[in-house]
């Protein structure tokens, strides 16, 4: 079984280094075009509208598959032939004919922009009050 699962990673790293040589020549992509794409291809409706939210979080993961540009690129085309070696399998695969290089560059290029701007947990209020009043000694009949 590990054997297995071994031979499937080092396959998918093959097919993700293939992909490497077609994107390395792409400029890095522009994020005006790539916010539009992403809307137009309802990109937010599993990563939020700032990859915040949702099903899958873009930001403040450290995820590989946003790390560089090859294997965002490598990630979508192939999606579907290795679904059972990435846990969700609900992300669509987006051959060439449904989104270019160029324009996956420009959707890679306005992920890029994504920053985690959620508080911090002390700058909340109401979770410093859930925290304190959870520290304190249960009291029956409260």
């Amino acid at each position: 079984m590990i054997q297995s699962q071994t031979l499937r990673a080092a396959a998918m790293a093959a097919v993700f280094a293939a992909f490497a040589g077609a994107v390395a020549a792409q400029p890095p992509g522009d994020p005006v075009r790539g916010k539009q794409l992403y809307y137009n291809n309802t990109c937010y409706g599993c990563h939020g509208f700032q990859g915040q939210t949702g099903a899958r979080n873009l930001v403040g993961t450290n995820s590989p598959i946003i790390a560089d540009p090859k294997t965002f690129l490598a990630f979508l085309r192939d999606r579907g032939s290795y679904a059972p070696m990435i846990p969700s399998t609900s992300m669509p695969t987006f051959p060439a004919i449904a989104i270019s290089d160029r324009q996956a560059m420009d959707i890679y290029a306005y992920i890029k922009t994504f920053k985690l701007d959620s508080p911090d947990v002390k700058d909340i209020p109401l979770f410093a009050k859930i925290q304190s009043s959870a520290g304190a000694p249960y009291k029956p009949g409260k």
